[in-house]
């Protein structure tokens, strides 16, 4: 297939119907719609056997589990604070009874974390992969969207976590670390938690401008987020927290183009510094790595140096490194 995520999301966009409610459509981690009774953020979000996850080294629990944690991903990083969501499933005849059961246990233990309420959804046949695909609406909680397209030339690029842990115990696992033996790397891979404790703190605090999940790479992302923003970015190798494992062992490429960390990437203005730097101080994990600027595309130093990097991140339907 010779094509892109990002060019067939650019060719999709013609489809796209506008009207005075929608207020952010197309391109972003979700959709802004502006209702009766307050402004709502749609998103829709699908994990695949074979991509996203395989049954071979992931419990259904686990998969369950994230099938909520990227879709509240998304929904944190527009701003909003998660409310519903729907699931349909496509159920090979590999999958027994047993493993769809702890699927939606392992969905209604991760929608508890976050007060979700399952409405329904459908389920159908599939001949080979098993796939399962989840809507979900939140409320906005800000005065406005935080989307990819709202970063300022001067703005800090800040992001939260560890980077490439998932990356590293998707590594693991494919050196044959026993599964049942789990450790932070691992789980960050099954079940990525998205960092709601710290978005709360950036919400109260007001800081973000601009924010999205990191779920392909680092610097893929951020080129997404600077390419609806119009805007380039410097970041520094030395400042990206990655973990001394990944270092001592030659895999600090991760922490840049691994993904599935579902941590979160923004921008804030300078005078917002301060407030960063408390967060920090109170024991908040938050880096900052980089500026925005009036430029095009990112570039990555290190020690004050240019690099490159052989890949960016995870890119659908492209080649993969």
């Amino acid at each position: 297939m010779e094509i892109t995520e990002n060019n067939l999301i650019k060719k999709l966009k013609r489809f796209e119907q506008k009207n005075g409610r929608v207020i952010r459509g197309i391109g972003d981690d979700g959709a802004v719609v502006s209702m009766t009774h307050g402004r709502y953020i749609f998103v829709q979000d699908a994990l695949v056997e074979h991509i996203h996850f395989e049954f071979s080294f992931t419990r259904a629990f686990s998969v369950g589990k994230k099938s909520i944690y990227v879709n509240v991903s998304d929904i944190l990083s527009m701003g909003a604070e998660p409310l519903y969501f729907l699931v349909t499933i496509g159920i090979p005849d590999t999958i027994s009874y047993r493993d769809i059961e702890n699927l939606y246990k392992g969905m209604h233990r991760a929608a508890g974390e976050f007060n979700l309420t399952l409405l329904g959804g459908d389920t159908v046949e599939t001949r080979n992969d098993f796939f399962i695909d989840v809507s979900m609406v939140g409320i906005l909680r800000s005065d406005t969207y935080m989307g990819r397209n709202t970063a300022n030339a001067g703005d800090f690029i800040g992001v939260t976590g560890w980077l490439g842990e998932s990356a590293y115990g998707l590594h693991l696992l494919k050196k044959g670390h026993d599964p049942k033996h789990t450790n932070r790397f691992i789980k960050r891979y099954g079940e990525p938690k998205p960092p709601y404790s710290i978005w709360k703190e950036l919400m109260k605090r007001g800081i973000t401008n601009a924010m999205m999940d990191i779920s392909d790479g680092l610097i893929i992302d951020l080129e997404r987020m600077m390419s609806e923003s119009k805007k380039g970015a410097v970041i520094h190798m030395e400042n990206i927290p990655t973990p001394d494992v990944l270092k001592r062992n030659g895999k600090e490429n991760l922490a840049v183009s691994g993904g599935e960390d579902y941590q979160l990437l923004f921008t804030f203005h300078k005078n917002k510094l301060e407030d960063f730097q408390e967060m920090k101080k109170n024991g908040f994990h938050v880096s900052l790595i980089g500026q925005v600027n009036n430029g095009k595309g990112i570039k990555i130093l290190k020690n004050g140096e240019m690099m490159e990097i052989g890949s960016k991140g995870y890119e659908h339907f492209g080649v993969n490194l």
